[in-house]
């Protein structure tokens, strides 16, 4: 199921990938089924959780560039995984949580990356909380966080049309840049020249 009130950017439907989520609830609607849960106990709130995605099959655009690429079968490992971390915006033991949860060891000189950054939720006032990791390399991570790249650019375009647009989705789903994360591809700062130059991939 889509979550048709929230942006997707243009892209083709292959390359709708969540990141966010309003509600574990709608994570339950919109990726799939809750396979474990990490619970404040005194609160009751979810802080993290182990999702198994509904089936789905990213081959069915041929026509998209990134699937005939070389890089096709990494990236279906790297955007559709079998399994999916999502943790609250306020969780700071997310990596232990995902490790215990059963995940792959993280390798050396790679960190856990919340893709949609968990500073640009919070200016939201948390309409987001739950957000989904993957592990990205030290460049990939240093490039995407840094106040001239595209978190420091969503950061500055908070009161814009776009922010308005996500207050009535429960999803967000990945854009260029996320998307270019989330294939261990430094996005780039200033002009985003990272991400200037993968999206080609993502567009018919």
């Amino acid at each position: 199921m889509i979550d048709a009130s929230a942006p997707r950017f243009g892209l083709p439907a292959s390359l709708w990938v969540p990141i966010a989520a309003a509600s574990v609830a709608d994570i339950q609607t919109y990726v799939g089924a809750v396979s474990q849960s990490v619970t404040n106990q005194k609160n009751g709130q979810v802080n993290a959780v182990l999702v198994l995605p509904h089936p789905y099959s990213p081959t069915a655009e041929p026509n998209v560039p990134l699937w005939q690429s070389p890089l096709a079968s990494e990236a279906r490992k790297r955007l559709f995984p079998p399994k999916q971390v999502w943790v609250h915006v306020d969780f700071d033991n997310y990596r232990q949580a995902y490790l215990q949860m059963g995940m792959p060891a993280i390798p050396g000189g790679y960190f856990l990356d919340h893709v949609q950054n968990r500073k640009a939720i919070g200016l939201r006032g948390n309409s987001h909380p739950y957000l989904r990791l993957c592990p990205v390399s030290r460049l990939v991570n240093t490039s995407g966080g840094h106040s001239a790249g595209g978190e420091g650019i969503e950061k500055r375009f908070l009161a814009g049309t776009y922010a308005a647009t996500l207050a009535s989705s429960r999803i967000i789903y990945a854009d260029p840049m996320d998307l270019t994360k989330m294939l261990d591809i430094p996005p780039g700062t200033q002009v985003l020249n990272g991400v200037r130059d993968t999206q080609r991939l993502f567009y018919p």
